[in-house]
């Protein structure tokens, strides 16, 4: 059904600023928010812990798996297999975007999107390790069912390998985590 799971460690590229602001929502920054961000980002560049864990798997096994949707059937068509991924940044994140909460809600913002930002980086950097990978997508999208996250995290181990844990209303935490599927061509 599939190979081992595989857990690694990632070095970030530094912050992209301007993709942070654009998740804040900041189309223009002054000197004040840029000064804030960068405080905030050297700060977030220190306490993420950013790691992967991953297996492939044969298409026919993920079409096994979830027979209905008709998304994944169209992304994995003409492909053998997959990697299904679990990937995060770490617990340290949420703490800071918490505790700026009460005491600066601009920190706090600020803290939210660099968090998404660097979880975002991290899966790029993972998939462009990928050869032939495709563009990935995460359950939720399209009628790939949310509930597919139950199946990545019992069959990569997610919370014992990488330290996310999945509610019963399929939130993860911490909240900067990703779950996706990666098609790989040919």
């Amino acid at each position: 059904m599939y190979n081992f799971v595989v857990v690694k460690t990632y070095a970030l590229p530094p912050v992209d600023k301007k993709e942070a602001l654009r998740y804040a929502g900041c189309k223009q920054a002054d000197n004040e928010v840029f000064e804030l961000l960068s405080v905030c980002a050297r700060e977030v560049e220190q306490i993420v812990s950013p790691r992967v864990c991953f297996a492939r798997f044969s298409t026919e096994a993920l079409l096994q798996a979830f027979p209905k949707s008709k998304l994944l059937a169209l992304r994995l068509k003409d492909c053998q297999q997959a990697v299904v991924f679990a990937a995060t940044i770490g617990l340290e994140t949420d703490r800071r975007i918490l505790q700026n909460e009460s005491q600066s809600i601009a920190k706090a913002l600020l803290f939210q999107a660099l968090g998404a930002e660097r979880i975002e980086s991290l899966c790029n950097a993972f998939c462009k390790e990928i050869e032939n990978g495709l563009p990935r997508f995460s359950p939720g999208f399209g009628d790939f069912p949310l509930q597919a996250q139950k199946w990545i995290f019992q069959t990569l181990g997610v919370t014992k390998n990488i330290g996310v844990t999945l509610n019963e209303s399929l939130l993860m935490t911490p909240t900067k985590s990703v779950t996706a599927i990666v098609p790989i061509k040919g």
